[in-house]
Parts: C-alpha cells; sequence; structure tokens
C-alpha cells in the first residue's frame, strides 16, 4: 500500500500510518462475501478508517486483502465479526 503519493500524504500529515503493536490482526476466510471488491465502497465514507489508506488508487485497483481486514479488525472489530459470522452462516445454511 505504500508508494511515493501516499507517502507523501503521510509527511504532510493529510494520511497516517499504524505502529505494528497497534494493528489487530486477522485471518479472514477467502470467500466471496468477504471480499474486499464488495467491501471497500461501504466504508469509504469511514473517515477514521480512510485516514490509513491513499487518496487515489489505479483504476480498478482495491487495498491489499491483508491490510484492508487488518485495519478493519483494528477499527471495526464487531463489524467484521459481524459480517465474517453472517458469511459463514450463509455457508452453513447451504
Amino acid at each position: 500500500m505504500l508508494n511515493k503519493d501516499f507517502l507523501k500524504e503521510i509527511l504532510i500529515e493529510e494520511k497516517a500510518l499504524l505502529r505494528l503493536d497497534q494493528v489487530k490482526r486477522i485471518s479472514v476466510p477467502q470467500y466471496d462475501e468477504l471480499s474486499v471488491i464488495k467491501l471497500w465502497p461501504m466504508l469509504q465514507s469511514d473517515e477514521k478508517f480512510m485516514r490509513y489508506f491513499p487518496k487515489k488508487l489505479a483504476k480498478g485497483r482495491v487495498p491489499d486483502r491483508e491490510y484492508f481486514f487488518n485495519l478493519l479488525n483494528t477499527f471495526q472489530p464487531n463489524y467484521l465479526k459481524q459480517i465474517i459470522k453472517h458469511a459463514n452462516d450463509q455457508r452453513n445454511s447451504a
């Protein structure tokens, strides 16, 4: 996720980084319902969350999956648990 443009945004304090010990890591199942492509548009209105992502991504690109879900787990752990549970429930009922 770190490129020169994002680094510039960090240096002028438009964007930020977390220390590794602040990040709550998680391993998210590889389900279609839990894809970054599906969740990314819904979370772009969350200013606190978006502070840790570049303003612009290359056309058609989304953030790295591991980075995205680790940050989501750091800032919205209950929401992430809820969508993982929902995805698991759907798979188990099928």
